[in-house]
């Protein structure tokens, strides 16, 4: 026995009675003049009896021609209704431009005023035909740009090479003069863009037809970017790659900036100011325009930078006047310090000089690769650390609920997992990383050897301690929600399965009974 579940039941209904509200009043107009056609003769007896023959005949063509307008009226409405925005915009999953609905409507009213010709004042056909032939070469002739918009519109709508909604780029001579905007609308002459800058752009579509054209929406709905940053030949090409990575990755949410394809770094080109590298990311034009996402990744990335203590490289010049001398071109991995991240850490900061430099004396430094995990949620630690260069994840995991739940994003200069070294406590989340990471650890007795001299720190700890504890509550209220909404739907889903299965056996289909 197979059990059809009504998932869309109530769509389908809303999508019906919209139908009906469109087709009532044609519908009722037809019904009218049909009625009156077939009533004409006692209709006139009755009301208009002493009435001229001028009215007699006024009325009776009247009726004919509103008969003739109002059956084409409804016909396009049908036509409209269930084939244009029912049956093809169902297939495509788009809305359907107004050229082929106007397109359809010219036709069937041009065929109903031919009837209406042919049936009502009894003229011939051919002679309107031939008359309509040499007509429209005139027209044709005067008209021929407009003629043309029409022909490409319709074959822009048949090919598709757009759809309302996509954003596409038009190729113009120029490389600066490219149009770059969302496709609003595709009317009878012109198509209309909305650009990134919000204006309005009106395209011919003869010349939509002939320009080459880039659509950042298909095959699929994600397109990439491509930023260039240089950087000095002092900067390792690994720790600029992890800086970079860090930066772009701290924007990915699905929803303007993806995770599936991943951002990427790439060491482009040597050039004589630097290295260039290629910072190549997915965006979802739908949820954040290509300017706007320019803007976010080109902020975080300068952000990591900064906080590494670099910049993006410029044009200089060194003069050697010893010619035994000569220009490193590469930094050694030795060359690397993380100087100008600690600095500006909060950790930091809430020390005197003599807890720095003690602090620094003691800690040492530890390298994380993408997807390896720093520590696990309910492990035993001794450490707390200091992010210096890349990104990590910090996720939750609530017992009796599937899956995880992500608490935040850890930046470079961002300390945590405080909670282990201010007492015997366990891990709060897991930490995983994003980029590959470089981290400074901090050993628990040299924190509270610190926090023993220092009230300030001890007092900053425990305060930071109670916001990373929110965090986890928030996010194991969240968990806790969404498994409880989860097991309601669950709940409904068996209790409409139970009642299907309850009328059917009370009220089997026949094909049923003649199995049995």
């Amino acid at each position: 026995m197979t059990v059809k579940r009504g998932d869309g039941t109530g769509s389908r209904a809303e999508s019906a009675y919209v139908a009906l509200a469109r087709l009532w009043i044609p519908t009722s107009i037809f019904l009218f003049f049909l009625l009156c056609i077939f009533s004409r003769d006692e209709l006139l007896a009755r009301f208009l009896g002493n009435a001229s023959m001028v009215v007699r005949q006024t009325i009776e063509y009247g009726s004919q021609i509103g008969l003739w307008l109002s059956a084409a009226f409804l016909v396009q409405r049908l036509i409209t209704v269930f084939i244009w925005d029912g049956l093809i915009s169902g297939i495509s999953g788009r809305p359907i431009p107004r050229l082929p609905k106007d397109f359809t409507g010219i036709i069937v009213f041009s065929m109903a005023g031919v009837g209406v010709l042919s049936t009502v004042f009894d003229q011939s056909v051919t002679g309107i035909w031939a008359t309509s032939g040499v007509f429209g070469i005139v027209v044709g002739i005067a008209l021929r740009n407009v003629i043309l918009d029409v022909f490409i519109g319709l074959s822009m709508h048949v090919e598709q090479p757009f759809r309302i909604g996509d954003w596409v780029m038009v190729h113009q001579n120029r490389r600066e003069t490219h149009i770059i905007g969302q496709v609003i609308e595709i009317n009878w002459r012109t198509t209309r863009l909305k650009t990134t800058a919000k204006n309005m752009v009106v395209v011919p579509n003869s010349k939509m037809g002939e320009v080459i054209l880039t659509n950042y929406m298909q095959p699929k709905p994600h397109f990439r970017l491509e930023l260039d940053f240089v950087l000095d030949y002092s900067v390792d090409p690994d720790r600029a790659i992890r800086i970079l990575e860090a930066g772009v990755r701290a924007l990915v949410d699905d929803h303007r900036i993806i995770s599936s394809p991943e951002p990427e770094v790439r060491l482009a080109e040597a050039l004589a100011e630097g290295q260039r590298y290629e910072v190549r990311y997915f965006i979802l034009p739908v949820n954040v325009t290509p300017k706007e996402s320019i803007h976010l990744v080109n902020k975080s990335v300068v952000e990591h930078l900064a906080r590494a203590g670099f910049t993006p490289s410029m044009h200089k010049e060194r003069i050697f006047v010893d010619q035994a001398s000569s220009l490193p071109l590469l930094g050694g991995k030795d060359m690397e310090n993380y100087d100008r991240v600690i600095e500006q850490s909060d950790l930091y900061r809430v020390l005197d000089e003599p807890g720095r430099r003690k602090l620094l004396a003691k800690v040492g430094l530890k390298k994380v690769w993408p997807g390896e995990a720093l520590y696990r949620q309910g492990t035993q630690g001794d450490r707390m650390f200091l992010l210096l260069e890349g990104l990590l994840s910090s996720i939750y995991t609530l017992s009796g609920y599937e899956g995880s739940a992500k608490v935040e994003q850890i930046e470079s200069g961002r300390h945590f997992g405080e909670e282990c070294v201010l007492g015997e406590n366990s891990r709060s989340s897991t930490i995983t990383a994003v980029t590959e990471c470089v981290l400074l650890e901090i050993e628990r007795q040299v924190i509270r050897d610190l926090a023993s001299e220092n009230g300030k720190l001890l007092s900053f700890l425990n305060t930071e301690m109670n916001l990373g504890h929110e965090r986890i509550l928030k996010s194991k209220w969240g968990m806790k929600k969404k498994g409880e909404s989860k097991k309601s739907e669950e709940k409904k889903e068996n209790v409409g399965r139970s009642i299907q299965t309850f009328l059917t056996d009370l009220f089997p289909s026949s094909s049923n009974k003649e199995t049995t």
